[in-house]
């Protein structure tokens, strides 16, 4: 069965295919490591920008949790790249693209 999920954007909705986490983990939480992280305190909490070796904006993290703490929960082919969730325990607390 193929699994479809709608994503809305500025410029209308595109289809989403969900990829196994388990073909892009490596390469996602690599990249996690090598990000630049940019921290920003907000009336809401904290938000980590990540940033790759260009200074291109990839992703990001909201709360508390460490870059360490983090796991991939779900990824999704979308017409940018391969976008995966972040996530700390059980709660996504951000996102990232992976390098195209």
């Amino acid at each position: 069965m193929e699994v479809k999920a709608w994503h809305f954007v500025e410029f209308g909705e595109f289809p989403v295919e969900e990829i196994d986490v388990d073909e892009v983990k490596d390469d996602a939480l690599a990249l996690l490591r090598r990000a630049k992280v940019e921290r920003y305190e907000t009336p809401h909490g904290t938000v980590l920008k990540l940033m790759d070796s260009y200074g291109n904006y990839i992703g990001k993290v909201v709360g508390g949790c460490s870059l360490d703490k983090l796991t991939i929960g779900s990824a999704y082919q979308t017409p940018f790249g391969i976008k995966v969730t972040l996530d700390c325990g059980e709660t996504i607390v951000g996102w990232l693209y992976l390098e195209g």
